[in-house]
C-alpha cells in the first residue's frame, strides 16, 4: 500500500501505529519548540491526512537539521513512501535505501524497496529485497504474499505457490495465503483443488471478500452452477460494496459473464507493436544518457514481448543483451526465452551468467537446475538444488527434486535416501511424504544389488 488521496495507508511502520489523533495533536500550536524530531512527527501527521506536499517538506526539515538522529530511518521511510506516492520514484529508492543503511535490521525500508522495483519493472531486484525483507522478519508474511501476487499475475505460479506455502507455515491462518493458493489452482483450471482452498481461507477469515469473489468466478465456470456463483457475488458486494472487484461483481450478478482476469498475466491487444515502442523509448532514453530509465523500459519491453511473437521477443532480447548484458535480470529473461524454446544449452549459458551477477536469485536457481537436468548435467543440478533449498528451507518442489536427482539420476543411493528423510520430516502433510516410504525401499534394494568394492 501507499499513502493514497485524503487518507493514509501504512506499510506498517512503528510510527504508522501511533494514534493519528495524537500525532495531529503536534501540529496545534503550544507543543514547545519545533525540534527536528517535533518536525518529523508533524510530517507523519500531515501524510497521513493527506497533505503530501506539506508532510514531504517537513520531513526534509527535520532530516536536514538532524540527519543522524534516532528519528531518521523511520522519517526516510516515510519520505519515500511520499515520493513514491507523488511519482518521484527514484528519490523514493534513495530514500528506502538510506533507511535500510540507518537501520538494516529493519524490515520497512527493505519490504518498500522491493516493493518500488517490482512496481517500476525492475522483477530481479524487487524478488530478491523482499525474499530478504521476509527474512527480516521471520513473523510478517507481505513479503511472501507480495512476491505470491506478482508471481500470480506474471504467470510464474511455481514460484508463487512456493511463497504462498511458505507464509501458511509462518502463519497458518492466513486467509490471503490459502486465496492465494485457490487463485493458482483456479488458473490450471483444478477447480476441487481451488475451491478446496477458498473456504479454507472462509473458514480462517469469515467472509474473506478475494475468496468470495473467486468462490463466485469458479462457480461460474461449473455448467448448472449459475446461481451458486451469483450467491457468492452477492456475500463479496455485501462484504466488500467498495471493493476493488465490486464493479465486477455487480455485473456478473446483473447476469454477464466475464473472464476472470485478476490474477492472469494480462497479454496487450498488439502485442508486437507495444514491446517495438517501449524498446523504442528504452534505446531514446540510453541515448538521452538515462541507462536506469532504459533499463526499466527494456524489462518492461520483454515482459509485453514474452506474451506475443516469440521471434519478436528473440530480436528485442537480442538487442537488450548487447546493452545490459550485465543485468541479471536480462540475464534470467534470455534463460527462460530458451527454455521455452526447448533450447536448454543456450538457456543453461545464460542463467550462469546471472547466476554470477545474482547467485541467491531463487528464479535464476531453479531455472538453472531445469536446463541442467534437461541437459543430463546432474552436478550442476544438484549444486542449484542445494543452494535453493538453504535460501527457500519452505520450498518442497526443490528438496523432493533433489532427492530425485541424488537417488534416481546419479545413483546416489545413500544421498537420496538422506534427502527424502528430510523431506517426510519437514513437509509431513506434502502428499507426496506418503511415497517416500516406497522410494526409499527402492533405493536400498538398488544399493544391494550393487557388487561390493574391489578390495
Amino acid at each position: 500500500m501507499r499513502i493514497q488521496g485524503s487518507g493514509f495507508k501504512v506499510h506498517g511502520s512503528a510510527v504508522g501505529i501511533v494514534g493519528a489523533a495524537l500525532l495531529a495533536g503536534l501540529l496545534a500550536a503550544g507543543c514547545g519548540p519545533a525540534t527536528p524530531k517535533k518536525e518529523y512527527q508533524t510530517g507523519v501527521a500531515l501524510l497521513q491526512k493527506g497533505d503530501l506536499a506539506e508532510g514531504k517538506a517537513r520531513l526534509e526539515t527535520a532530516l536536514e537539521r538532524e540527519p543522524a538522529g534516532a528519528f531518521a530511518a523511520e522519517a526516510l521511510n516515510w519520505l519515500g513512501l511520499a515520493n513514491w506516492e507523488l511519482g518521484f520514484t527514484k528519490e523514493a529508492g534513495e530514500n528506502f535505501e538510506g533507511a535500510a543503511k540507518l537501520n538494516p535490521a529493519a524490515f520497512e525500508p527493505v519490504y518498500n524497496l522491493g516493493c518500488l522495483s517490482l512496481d517500476t519493472g525492475d522483477m530481479s531486484r524487487g524478488i530478491s529485497l523482499l525474499r530478504k525483507a521476509a527474512d527480516l522478519d521471520l513473523r510478517d508474511t507481505r513479503a511472501l504474499l507480495r512476491i505470491g501476487d506478482w508471481t500470480t499475475r506474471n504467470g510464474r505460479w511455481d514460484l508463487a505457490r512456493r511463497m504462498y506455502f511458505e507464509a501458511q507455515k509462518r502463519e497458518p491462518q492466513s486467509a490471503a495465503a490459502a486465496t492465494g493458493l485457490g487463485r493458482i489452482a483456479l488458473l490450471e483450471d483444478n477447480l476441487a483443488q481451488a475451491e478446496t482452498f477458498f473456504m479454507q481461507a472462509l473458514e480462517m477469515s469469515k467472509d474473506y471478500p478475494p475468496a468470495l469473489y473467486n468462490l463466485g468466478v469458479l462457480h461460474a465456470q461449473m455448467d448448472g452452477h449459475g446461481e451458486q456463483a451469483g450467491e457468492y457475488f452477492r456475500q463479496y458486494l455485501k462484504a466488500a460494496p467498495n471493493g476493488e472487484r465490486a464493479a465486477a461483481a455487480a455485473e456478473r450478478v446483473g447476469g454477464k459473464t466475464l473472464e476472470q482476469t485478476s490474477f492472469r498475466a494480462q497479454a496487450p491487444t498488439a502485442p508486437k507493436m507495444t514491446a517495438g515502442v517501449l524498446w523504442t523509448q528504452a534505446r531514446e532514453a540510453l541515448d538521452a544518457g538515462d541507462k536506469e530509465a532504459a533499463y526499466a523500459q527494456t524489462l518492461r519491453a520483454l515482459e509485453l514481448a514474452r506474451s506475443g511473437d516469440p521471434a519478436q521477443a528473440g530480436e528485442i532480447l537480442k538487442r537488450a543483451l548487447e546493452v545490459f548484458g550485465d543485468r541479471a535480470a536480462v540475464q534470467l529473461e534470455a534463460g527462460e526465452h530458451w527454455l521455452r524454446q526447448n533450447q536448454p544449452r543456450a538457456a543453461q549459458a545464460a542463467l550462469l551468467k546471472a547466476q554470477a551477477l545474482d547467485p541467491e536469485n531463487p528464479m535464476v536457481l531453479l531455472d538453472l537446475a531445469r536446463a541442467s537436468a534437461a541437459l543430463g548435467e546432474y552436478d550442476t543440478t544438484v549444486i542449484s538444488l542445494r543452494k535453493l533449498t538453504q535460501l527457500e528451507p519452505g520450498n518442497a518442489d526443490a528438496l523432493w527434486t533433489l532427492a530425485e536427482t541424488y537417488g534416481d539420476k546419479l545413483g546416489m543411493a545413500g544421498k537420496g535416501i538422506g534427502v527424502y528423510r528430510d523431506f517426510e520430516r519437514t513437509f509431513p502433510s506434502d502428499p507426496r511424504a506418503a511415497d517416500v516410504a516406497a522410494k526409499v525401499q527402492a533405493l536400498e534394494a538398488a544399493a544391494a544389488e550393487l557388487p561390493p568394492p574391489a578390495p
